[in-house]
């Protein structure tokens, strides 16, 4: 039995607290390989809290594969390798205050019904707030909107992304470290200039775009199969891909969230050469329900082996096409020796806005408000689909915007028409894998985000009738 001793701080509850000191003993070795846990029970009545929080903090590190849960034995720690982390201080911030597959479809046939995933709920963004601070701007400063932009962005727009990384994903980052681009598109495009010649490895199945990407900037593309805990990296070492790209905080289409001693292994991968690199898509990230998203691979690592992305479509807008990505210090070097003359891709006027926007702390209200409208989304969906029973499979319900759904009696094709038929449109999950297969997986995708609470009681009474 182990003691915490828990601070009052209100904007840490306290099962972070628990599952922050388990994760760290476990990491430095404190708590060794199979050692057993105290039962929820036992540990709640010694630190004397809910057994709710212990559940919560057992959860989250079950999640991130610190913990195996096994049943009717209790919780064992994970052969993991211990973790030495960094001494650095802080990163010198200027802290101020604390398409395919789907789209084939859409062109084939338009029904009443879209659970595609290409959408969000846009009929909550916040439009006058957003028009009151694009008039602000043109009031305050009107010639520095019409002024040429630094090349990897506006540096008030990047010092406040990288006070967004430190606050709510535990990154420390220089705002010079970031660039922003048109799309992460663009930004994968630019890496593949940072590194010539290189070869890429890509989930198989995965994101559509990223392979047609890759191979349009004659980049040699391998396409690596994933298990439960993520890209293998078996797998990945018969390649000869020099980059391996990956989401590991929540996978699409999978929803696989990776464990700690798959991230490791990536990174011991990447540590083998000096030219393999790790480039971490943290994919709808921001959407999590219940706990909290997985740490980055960018936090683990301490050999500049990772490069982090992420973009403002989904937690904002697509049509914005603002993204951006952190670069290690080598490799922000090569940028501006070699890329320095491109000009930034997003305009001044749409980069002042965001950054007035997260400066005055709309962007975490938005996004927690939009975090809460998508779980009900998510309840209301699966709780409509309840007449199927047992025969319905429902997978990643933890995290991001889109569901698995998996009826073994019946095959993908009848899945897609029966649904169809009845005027609702899903996606089969084949769609997205990069080599063909010749099996069938019984499972489609359906999007929530894009639709109203009254539309996807429709939709799941639909697809009730479809396939019951």
């Amino acid at each position: 039995m182990f003691t915490v001793l828990f601070s009052d701080r209100k904007d840490r509850p306290l099962y972070e607290q628990l599952y922050a000191f388990i994760k760290h003993d476990i990491e430095i070795g404190v708590l060794k390989a199979d050692e057993k846990l105290p039962s929820q029970r036992k540990l709640a009545a010694h630190l004397n809290i809910s057994r709710f929080t212990v559940e919560n903090a057992y959860a989250q590190l079950i999640s991130e594969g610190y913990v195996v849960p096994v049943e009717k034995q209790g919780y064992y720690v994970s052969t993991i390798e211990p973790i030495e982390r960094g001494k650095t201080p802080m990163a010198a911030v200027p802290i101020k205050y604390i398409e395919d597959e789907e789209e084939k479809i859409a062109e084939s046939i338009a029904l009443p019904f879209d659970l595609r995933t290409n959408t969000i709920g846009t009929e909550h963004f916040p439009y006058s707030v957003w028009s009151r601070l694009m008039r602000t701007n043109m009031r305050i400063d009107p010639s520095r909107l019409l002024s040429t932009v630094h090349p990897q962005g506006d540096e008030g727009l990047r010092s406040e992304i990288a006070i967004h990384l430190y606050k709510f994903r535990g990154m420390n980052v220089a705002a010079d470290q970031i660039v922003i681009g048109a799309g992460t598109e663009y930004l994968m495009g630019l890496i593949t200039e940072i590194l010539p010649g290189a070869s890429f490895g890509v989930e198989d199945p995965g994101y559509p775009k990223i392979p047609r990407i890759l191979e349009s900037r004659r980049a040699k593309v391998y396409p690596v199969p994933l298990d439960k805990e993520g890209m293998r990296v078996d797998s990945l070492a018969r390649t000869d891909a020099d980059v391996a790209v990956i989401t590991p905080s929540h996978q699409f289409p999978l929803g696989v969230v990776m464990s700690i001693g798959r991230r490791q292994a990536l990174l011991r991968w990447a540590n083998e050469a000096n030219e393999r690199y790790l480039i971490e898509d943290d994919y709808n990230s921001e959407f999590h329900f219940g706990l909290k998203p997985i740490p980055t691979l960018y936090d683990l690592d301490q050999n500049s082996k990772v490069v982090y992305l992420n973009s403002f479509a989904n937690t904002l807008a697509p049509s914005l096409r603002i993204a951006y990505m952190v670069l290690p210090r080598e490799l922000l070097e090569r940028y501006r020796k070699t890329l320095y003359f491109y000009s930034c891709t997003v305009s001044a006027f749409e980069q002042h806005t965001l950054r007035l926007f997260m400066q005055e702390g709309y962007y975490e209200r938005h996004v927690n408000r939009m975090r809460k409208i998508y779980r009900n989304r998510q309840a209301v969906l699966i709780e409509g689909l309840s007449p199927l029973g047992g025969r319905l499979q429902i997978d990643g319900q933890s995290a991001g915007l889109h569901l698995l759904l998996r009826i073994s009696d019946m095959s993908e094709d009848d899945l897609v028409t029966a649904a169809a038929n009845h005027g609702v449109s899903v996606v089969p999950i084949s769609g997205f894998f990069v080599v063909p297969e010749n099996r069938d997986t019984h499972t489609v995708v359906a999007g929530f985000s894009g639709c109203r609470r009254d539309i996807l009681r429709q939709a799941a009474a639909a697809l009730s009738k479809a396939w019951g």
